[in-house]
């Protein structure tokens, strides 16, 4: 990874932790000060990696794990903050990395809620990954 794709990666996550969506290639030129040309292909480069994934207009980022950049269902909450996340597995990472909260694991559950106090997890149901590890990036933005 380059210095910049660095930089670019460590913004993406700082935007996604202050402004819970994904940033815009615009937003990461502003927030960063380099031209949108540097910070596209950057992101480019990270996706190639497997580090993050771009919109399919490819003008922002959809993912960069554990978060969502998109709105998906799948939350963590701490305090009066909401964060998406890619799958109920990703909303305990968030809490992991957040802090204490819930974590709603299945949009299609609203009682399916897994909670997270002094670092201590709460289950209440499953969790069911659909697509397994291995084949995540085949099609990232269904998994």
């Amino acid at each position: 990874m380059t210095p910049v794709e660095r930089t670019v990666r460590a913004a993406v996550y700082q935007w996604i932790i202050d402004e819970v969506r994904g940033p815009s290639v615009d937003d990461l030129a502003k927030a960063i000060g380099s031209p949108p040309e540097v910070i596209r292909e950057a992101l480019h480069s990270l996706e190639d990696a497997h580090l993050l994934a771009m919109t399919p207009a490819r003008d922002s980022v959809m993912m960069a794990h554990p978060f969502s950049g998109i709105e998906t269902g799948f939350e963590a909450v701490v305090g009066d903050r909401t964060w998406n996340a890619n799958c109920a597995w990703d909303s305990l990472a968030i809490l992991a990395l957040m802090g204490d909260g819930k974590a709603l694991a299945d949009p299609l559950d609203p009682e399916l809620v897994w909670s997270v106090s002094d670092g201590v997890v709460e289950p209440h149901g499953l969790i069911h990954l659909r697509v397994p590890a291995k084949s995540f990036w085949d099609d990232i933005g269904f998994t």
